[in-house]
């Protein structure tokens, strides 16, 4: 969970030609992996960096050809298919001609709002719930009491203010894109029991174990909201700066500040099903005209003879703009969220392209926290043991970038800091109930405390026989304050 305080897109990427030439609309992060295998103690560290090394537009790199192996899968999966395949673009082209319409026109009305108190009594709008499979997004209103989330706000500016913390852009005194993950705030609004029933909300949008129908052949059979084929999918092949290895339903962060469109806000693309389908589909085709939004032919190679996924690069994120995705008319319909307060959170599709106002009219920055939404599956649980582990040490958590994080930092947050029962059970802290599951789930439940293993928190007494601690700068002055937290769990 990083720490975004947004003045602008451009303060953000100052260096960035994407973002001077107006063509960066957004980006969507794809890159998300589920380890097959159980995942040891020991890990290995990223190296260390900040949110522009996610980006190829934004890290210096060049976007290149791919390698001949992407031609022979593209040839793979449509060989035969070639004619259904023209005729399910054909179709899908018309589908974002209104859908694009219906979003440029209406704007921020297009994006879900709903009430916590709601979701609590279970009283949510059958509107509301369809509104957000349609779109990916949503707006959730009062999910932490305003005042206390202010108080967050204060405390994570003078801790900040108080350490040196690498982040984005490196090169001012004004960083936007904080890496902090274990301030004391943070660690509150994580275990907030508020924040973690709105996650188990949101994550009921999916669903799993049906026959999933998808095939390149027909668009309108693919479900953005089935987990088949992503429970076990490798979203980190290529194990890049920006590599998810843990599974989001949902994006989503707490506003900590009041702010609303032209002040530093999200932006998002509300439109799920057919945007996706359009990007998978993108690299099979190519125009015939110059300019034309019609009579796109199916190709397996772009007019060079080059093979592109267009945005899509080896170990960064899916990147979209209005060159390499006309039919999405990303300049118009990358909507920004309505007015939140502190308190309100926001949530969209891990699918959804997304990005930053360009400008910040606003007097204040637009401060929150990223907080995703991770549902309850074996390889989660990996991860969650993984990042048990750099919760205590201070350390960053495997997805992020590495370094020594926060670990010398004496007044991070701890365990003290956890609000809840719910979250000790997030943070991979107390073992689940098996008591309480269903006979369906129940086995699920078993083989989930089975990887955390609580137990092995208590079975190392010295630093030298846990492995993850070995060869750490500076690790044994940590080693009392590691121990004082094992005894509060």
């Amino acid at each position: 969970m990083s720490i975004l305080s947004s003045r602008s897109v451009a303060e953000k990427c100052l260096k960035c030609p994407t973002f001077r030439a107006g063509k960066c609309a957004g980006t969507i992060a794809t890159t998300r992996r589920l380890a097959t295998d159980a995942v040891p103690l020991t890990r290995k560290n990223k190296k260390e960096g900040d949110i522009s090394s996610v980006f190829t537009s934004c890290s210096g790199q060049k976007a290149e050809p791919l390698p001949e192996r992407f031609r022979d899968l593209k040839s793979q999966v449509t060989v035969g298919f070639e004619e259904q395949i023209q005729k399910s673009w054909d179709d899908l082209v018309e589908v974002l001609k209104v859908r694009t319409e219906e979003v440029a026109t209406k704007r921020e009305s297009t994006i879900p709002q709903v009430q916590f108190s709601d979701i609590q009594a279970n009283t949510v709008p059958s509107a509301s719930i369809e509104g957000v499979r349609r779109t990916g997004v949503a707006v959730i209103r009062g999910v932490m009491p305003k005042d206390s989330t202010e108080a967050l706000l204060k405390d994570v500016r003078g801790y900040l203010s108080k350490h040196a913390f690498k982040g984005f852009p490196s090169d001012t005194d004004k960083k936007v894109v904080y890496e902090s993950y274990w301030s004391p705030s943070q660690v509150k609004a994580r275990s907030h029991p508020n924040m973690l029933a709105t996650q188990t909300w949101m994550n009921q949008f999916y669903t799993a174990g049906a026959d999933q129908k998808t095939n390149i052949k027909k668009w309108q059979d693919y479900s953005p909201w089935d987990l088949t084929g992503r429970l076990d999918a490798n979203m980190n092949m290529y194990d890049g700066p920006g590599g998810c290895s843990v599974f989001r339903t949902f994006q989503g962060w707490l506003g900590l500040s009041r702010h609303g469109p032209q002040q530093g806000t999200l932006v998002v693309h509300p439109i799920l099903q057919p945007s996706t389908a359009y990007w998978m589909l993108r690299p099979f085709f190519k125009p015939t005209r110059k300019g034309s939004l019609d009579g796109w032919k199916f190709s397996l190679d772009d007019d060079d003879g080059n093979v592109f996924l267009h945005g899509a690069n080896p170990g960064t994120a899916q990147e979209h703009n209005p060159d390499h995705h006309p039919h999405l008319r990303l300049s118009e319909t990358m909507i920004p969220y309505p007015t939140v307060e502190p308190g309100d959170t926001v949530f969209w599709s891990a699918d959804t392209i997304h990005g930053t106002e360009n400008n910040n009219t606003g007097d204040m920055d637009a401060c929150v926290f990223y907080i995703p939404s991770v549902p309850l599956t074996p390889n989660n649980a990996h991860y969650v043991a993984q990042q048990r582990d750099a919760f205590l040490q201070g350390i960053p958590p495997p997805d992020f970038p590495g370094g020594s994080g926060e670990s010398e930092f004496s007044d991070r947050g701890t365990t003290k800091d956890i609000l809840s029962d719910s979250g000790r059970l997030a943070m991979g802290l107390s073992p689940l109930n098996t008591s309480q599951a269903t006979r369906e789930k129940e086995s699920l439940v078993s083989e989930v405390n089975k990887i955390l293993d609580l137990n092995i928190y208590f079975k190392f007494k010295s630093l030298a026989e846990m492995p993850s601690f070995s060869m750490r700068a500076g690790a044994a002055s940590r080693l009392e304050m590691y121990n004082a937290q094992l005894e509060d769990v």
